[in-house]
Order: C-alpha cells, then sequence, then structure tokens
C-alpha cells in the first residue's frame, strides 16, 4: 500500500512540475514582431542636374581722368537683371549628421544693361551711351551641411567667373569703343535639399555674387578717361538633381 501511494505522489508532483514549466513557455498570442526601421538616407555620393532662377544685378561705372586717377564727379549705377538656367554636379561625403560636399554649375544667363547719359553733369561730362552685357556664368563652390534623415540645410561658398562686354558711345566725337573682358569674383549662400527618393533630389538656393572693381580704360572714343566697373548680384534657384 505505501509503494503505491508513494508512486501516485510522485506522478502527481511531475504533472505539477510539468504544469508549472508550462505555464513559463513563451504565449503564442504574443503580438508580432514590430517592423524594421526604414534605414536613415545616405546624402554620400555623386550627384547631377539641372537648375533654373533669378538674378538681380547692378553695375556702376564711375568715371576718373585717366592721367593721376582723378574722379570726375559722375557715376552711372543701373540693373542688370536677367533669368537664368543651366547644370550642376558635385559629391557629397557624410559624417554623422554633417555633409561635406564641392559642386560646379554653368550657367546661361541674359544680363542686359547700361545707361544713357546727356551730358552736362559735371563740366567734364561729354554725356554718352553705355552697355554691358553677360551671356553664360559659372561656379565652383564649397558645401557644408547639416541633415535631418532626407532634409538637409547647407551654407556654400566659392568662385564665380563670367565674361563682360562693354560699350561706349561718345555722341561729341560722334564714335565708341568697347571691350570684352573674363571676371573671376566670388560667391556666398545657403540652401536646403530634400531627398524625395533615394534617387531624387530637390533644392532650393540663395547666392551672392561680387566681382573685384576693374577698370576699362578708354583708347578711343573716351580718350583719357577711366571707368571702374562694381558688378555684382543676388540670385536665387529652384534645382532638381540626381543622385548616383
Amino acid at each position: 500500500m505505501m509503494t503505491k501511494s508513494k508512486a501516485g505522489l510522485a506522478a502527481l508532483v511531475l504533472i505539477a512540475s510539468g504544469a508549472a514549466q508550462a505555464a513559463d513557455l513563451p504565449s503564442s498570442k504574443y503580438l508580432p514582431l514590430a517592423p524594421a526601421l526604414a534605414p536613415i538616407f545616405s546624402w554620400t555620393g555623386v550627384y547631377g542636374g539641372v537648375q533654373f532662377g533669378y538674378s538681380w544685378e547692378k553695375d556702376s561705372t564711375k568715371e576718373f581722368f585717366t592721367a593721376g586717377r582723378t574722379f570726375t564727379g559722375v557715376t552711372f549705377d543701373y540693373s542688370t537683371d536677367t533669368a537664368l538656367a543651366g547644370i550642376h554636379g558635385g559629391f557629397n561625403y557624410q559624417i554623422g549628421s554633417i555633409v561635406l560636399g564641392v559642386e560646379g554649375d554653368l550657367e546661361a544667363v541674359n544680363a542686359r544693361g547700361g545707361f544713357n547719359d546727356p551730358g552736362g553733369r559735371t563740366p567734364f561730362d561729354p554725356g554718352g551711351v553705355g552697355r554691358v552685357q553677360r551671356d553664360w556664368q559659372g561656379a565652383v563652390r564649397g558645401r557644408v551641411g547639416y541633415a535631418f534623415d532626407r532634409f538637409m540645410v547647407y551654407g556654400a561658398g566659392g568662385i564665380t567667373f563670367t565674361e563682360f562686354d562693354y560699350w561706349f558711345y561718345n555722341p561729341v566725337v560722334r564714335g565708341g569703343e568697347g571691350t570684352t573682358v573674363t571676371k573671376r569674383g566670388w560667391n556666398a549662400g545657403g540652401g536646403v535639399n530634400y531627398a524625395v527618393t533615394n534617387a531624387l533630389i530637390l533644392g532650393l538656393d540663395y547666392r551672392y555674387t561680387e566681382f573685384k572693381k576693374f577698370d576699362y580704360v578708354a583708347t578711343g572714343a573716351f580718350l583719357g578717361l577711366t571707368g571702374e566697373q562694381s558688378p555684382s548680384s543676388h540670385s536665387v534657384r529652384a534645382s532638381f538633381a540626381y543622385k548616383f
């Protein structure tokens, strides 16, 4: 009798132990695992695209006597505003949230401006007509940005180069003269980029550009006079780029 009782007690203990272990097993009614988080976008890589915008530009012609460079008292300020469009390309390298990059662009412009001077503003003002135009410009810039996943803000700065065509007409001698000069200046600004997909990037950019003052020394119709030119601009661009 005692042996059967002990055997029955041992069986009850085993059953109870198994039930307790079963209670500790993971439930099949747990919620499904959460989906994996999407990877953070990387700005590292090469890109290229197109841009278009508008540039608010100004230039001035300040007259000096060539001999001794004495100011004549005559200055002309005028606008050369223009639409612009072109291509650009560059490379970004991301370190944490910091994005370092370099970018170059080439653009077509239609900058036109100048002045009509009736003369007599000072005893040394012969009057005349002045015109300037530009058809293209290019730039190379370094960029430093801060990324918020697919959104990035950045500052940029570098060099700009372009070609100016100046022409002046003197009604007194009924003659004109001009020159074509290629000049380099500096630019600074900033903007925002947004990666719509892993490949398509939209952008909006502001840029200030200034060219160092330079002289046009007359040799014909305005012999004896020198014009000092001071071009600068503020521009805004929208862009579309493909990241490779």
